[in-house]
């Protein structure tokens, strides 16, 4: 009996051992694996409220719920993995009345892979969820590997960026800070402090021909330039920006020239300038212009919202012209406004826009839109609108 119990004891601070040894090296494992995890993310509500050209007693109401989650893993030194998406539900008019919405909401076009779904659908409403982020990133020395879906910034200035070959967005889609992303493998080399070459290779969404394009940045006369080319979306590109000061004022531009590989379309060039400033009271100054070579010098009609946003399409006129300006009214109050015109129709744009902090991670946006022109312009049918949102970051 002596012996059983004795033997017991053993076996039994055996296991205890053990089982504190594995928990200990599991809690160990956890905690490793939670600093290593970052994840963050927001809720938002935005409601729009759209009125006709001619301010007819019909409004246009549109409710969008939308969360974000971000999910970042550093597995070592040289590994980090990332995904991030959002889920969104609208409901309102938009999907009863825009033609095919229910398509086009989470529409992934642009991407080789669709990482899209549409959970719920009626009449008036869609529930969609969408993956814009999902990479792998290998950095070792002075190389850098990504493979996946990634933001490919190659971008100066900050309304319009004709050098933005993979990830062109829209000024208006103001409630995607994020901006989009594309398929793509990216292998990027620091070949100095203030240098570095990239290459970046992404397939169509069909599969049907592939993109491919280089970027080399350096500095000199303490300005960042760079110059890129390649073949993407069925066009060969070479284009140059640059990024520095004037006085105290920032001073950026970026041009490509298109070459399409198919017949009934010319050679282009977009050109884009910017001059941005803040004075010391906190009022920011911001004024760019956009040309391209292939615009309409005439009346350009009503824009049309199923034309495919491209570098070469950033502007549909020869010439157009955003002006900004932005005043900290308080510590936690900014306000401003900003405009769009198209000097060849005439036709223009007038944003109004207030931001308020509750908290660190609680604000209030209401950004006022508002569209002027004759009705064969391109803003002359927009319209007005009023959005206000609420975000709550975690």
């Amino acid at each position: 009996m002596i012996k059983n119990t004795t033997l017991f004891s053993v076996l039994f601070s055996l296991l205890l051992f053990y089982s504190l040894s594995t928990t200990a090296q599991e809690e160990e494992k956890v905690s490793k694996f939670k600093e290593n995890f970052v994840a963050d993310g927001y809720i938002k509500y935005m409601q729009t409220i759209a009125v006709q050209k001619d301010y007819s007693d019909e409004w246009f109401i549109d409710n969008l719920f939308h969360n974000r989650l971000n999910f970042k893993y550093y597995a070592g030194d040289k590994w980090t993995f990332g995904l991030s998406g959002r889920n969104r539900m609208i409901y309102g008019a938009s999907p009863k009345l825009v033609p095919d919405y229910q398509n086009q909401f989470g529409n992934q076009d642009q991407y080789a892979v669709n990482m899209s779904y549409n959970w719920l659908t009626g009449e008036s409403f869609v529930l969609n969820s969408e993956i814009d982020r999902a990479y792998a990133d290998y950095s070792t020395g002075d190389w850098q590997f990504r493979i996946g879906r990634q933001r490919i910034n190659w971008g100066v200035s900050m309304i319009w960026n004709p050098n933005d070959l993979f990830n062109t967005y829209s000024f208006f889609d103001f409630d995607y800070e994020e901006r989009p992303g594309a398929d793509a493998i990216l292998i990027r080399n620091y070949i100095g402090a203030t240098s570095s070459i990239e290459v970046v290779f992404s397939p169509s969404n069909q599969f049907d021909y592939y993109n491919i394009a280089g970027l080399y940045k350096f500095n000199v006369w303490q300005y960042d330039f760079q110059v890129l080319g390649g073949y993407v979306r069925e066009n060969y590109h070479a284009g140059a920006g640059w990024e520095g000061q004037i006085g105290g004022a920032g001073f950026k531009g970026e041009a490509t020239y298109f070459i399409p590989d198919y017949a009934g379309e010319d050679a282009s060039v977009v050109a884009d300038i910017s001059l941005d400033y803040t004075f010391k009271n906190s009022l920011y100054l911001h004024t760019e212009t956009i040309y391209n070579s292939n615009g309409a010098t005439s009346k350009i009609g009503a824009f049309d919202p199923s034309l495919e946003l491209t570098p070469k399409t950033l502007s549909l006129s020869r010439f157009a012209f955003f002006n900004e300006a932005q005043y900290q009214l308080t510590p936690l109050t900014r306000i401003g406004v900003n405009s769009i015109i198209n000097s060849n129709d005439l036709s223009y744009y007038v944003g109004g826009n207030l931001t308020t902090s509750f908290s660190d991670n609680f604000e209030l946006l209401v950004f006022g839109m508002f569209f002027f022109g004759d009705d064969d312009s391109l803003y002359g049918q927009g319209g007005s609108q009023i959005n206000w949102r609420l975000k709550y970051s975690f």
